[in-house]
């Protein structure tokens, strides 16, 4: 398909799926304390591992796709500039691909994690993931590009009505003798 009807199809199913997910956010608690929260995720994945909970567990997902906002202004390490950002994320048990789209000081970086089972051909899949970033970019340059001013014709000129000076008649006085 032409880049424009992927890219209306990508917008309309990014759409509806940010719908469903913010009818699930209220069901999703938020108020845990953050001190208590790393522990909490590692005894968890420790359980998870050790009771082969993925295993006995029909895979929900075998791709999940993260949109992560970054910092907009550039970051500095002991005065050197961040240069690019490579987003990482975990392709847990069951999963085959994580894709995680990360904005970095206007720029978007994308980054693949894959089981290299499930998905032998990541760097062949990164490289078009890189064509189609690079056919949508053109896209929007393309739309962005503001349309061809349309030269009109040169008005036609209408020539200037003649007229002809009429001098006033001058007022004879009779003049004394």
């Amino acid at each position: 398909a032409a880049p424009a009807e992927r890219l209306a199809h990508v917008m309309a199913s990014s759409q509806a799926m940010k719908a469903q997910m913010g009818q699930l956010k209220s069901l999703m608690p938020t108020d845990f304390p953050s001190l208590g929260i790393p522990w909490l995720m590692q005894a968890g994945a420790m359980l998870y591992g050790r009771a082969r909970v993925a295993e006995k567990l029909p895979v929900v997902a075998n791709v999940v796709i993260s949109n992560v906002p970054g910092p907009q202004v550039p970051l500095y390490l002991a005065g050197a500039r961040m240069l690019t950002n490579y987003p990482t994320s975990i392709a847990v048990h069951g999963l085959a691909l994580n894709v995680t789209v990360q904005t970095y000081d206007q720029s978007l970086d994308i980054g693949l994690m894959a089981c290299g089972e499930a998905l032998p051909e990541t760097a062949e899949l990164a490289a078009y993931v890189e064509m189609a970033f690079m056919e949508f970019q053109a896209l929007a340059v393309a739309e962005a590009e503001p349309a061809p001013a349309v030269k009109k014709a040169p008005a036609r000129k209408v020539p200037a009505k003649k007229t002809v000076a009429k001098k006033a008649a001058a007022k004879r006085t009779p003049k004394a003798a």
